[in-house]
């Protein structure tokens, strides 16, 4: 079943006409059998895979930068997925092409033909569920290390089919262009794209469920109900231990300047 995301750019309250990034995507879209459609100004990419469209991260992510977006947040990069609209308003340059990633490992969905789409009842339990627990089933484990930045992401769908993720992210101090001064430590994204830095008290991983204690201020930012956040994971034996090993040296690469929480990784 394709899957796909819808994108646009918005600068100062005006939508950008995306011809231009259109013209440099010739080549990826058709070597990666990248479907494109495009709506006034939104532009909608659709592939077979979710892997084949990682290759639209960096001309997205050039398209962004190139009209220069800063804290203010006049400018919007905007992808339509299952959960709606969402947007990347600022990122540090060197960390827009892993933020445009993630929004699109996550904006993707499923795209349904007539009476494929969850029902009324899948969609009522799930948000049930999402009401009374934490948390969420992983199905999927990705390992992103771009040199200055080591990425650990498990990702799963609920029951409507809508994505969820949970995110840890390290700068490394022994790349080149790390800046001591421009490191708060490690930090946590999930699906929402809400970060936490410093958010954990500790972080206990068993044979099939890593469980996360959240730092009071990381619960209440995230808005969840209990401050103990458990993933269960339906991934192969060898992927957790990749996890395992991924997040252990995740946690080490800050040494002694940086606090961490309580491990039990096994």
């Amino acid at each position: 079943m394709p899957v796909g995301f819808g994108v646009s750019l918005v600068v100062r309250g005006q939508t950008v006409d995306p011809e231009g990034m259109l013209a440099t995507l010739t080549r990826d879209v058709t070597l990666n059998n990248i479907d494109v459609d495009r709506v006034g100004d939104v532009v909608w990419f659709t592939a077979d895979e979710l892997g084949d469209l990682s290759v639209l991260a960096a001309p997205l992510a050039g398209w962004w930068q190139q009209h220069g977006p800063s804290v203010a947040g006049g400018v919007a990069l905007r992808f339509v997925g299952p959960d709606g609209v969402t947007e990347l308003t600022y990122s540090k340059p060197e960390l827009a092409v892993e933020q445009v990633q993630r929004h699109i490992n996550v904006d993707s969905g499923q795209l349904y033909g007539p009476g494929e789409a969850p029902g009324p009842i899948r969609r009522l339990t799930a948000a049930l569920l999402r009401r009374t627990r934490n948390g969420f089933t992983a199905s999927e484990l990705l390992i992103r290390d771009e040199g200055s930045l080591l990425c650990v992401a498990l990702a799963g769908r609920d029951l409507d089919d809508r994505p969820r993720s949970l995110e840890f992210q390290a700068f490394n101090p022994a790349h080149d262009d790390y800046d001591p001064d421009d490191d708060d430590g490690y930090c946590l994204v999930t699906e929402h794209h809400v970060p936490v830095v410093q958010g954990l008290v500790a972080l206990r991983l068993t044979p099939r469920v890593l469980r996360l204690h959240l730092a009071d201020g990381a619960a209440r930012t995230w808005g969840v109900r209990s401050a103990i956040y458990p993933v269960t994971l339906h991934i192969e034996n060898h992927e957790i231990e990749q996890l395992r090993l991924q997040l252990r040296r995740l946690f080490s690469v800050g040494g002694d300047r940086l606090p961490v929480p309580k491990l039990e990784l096994g």
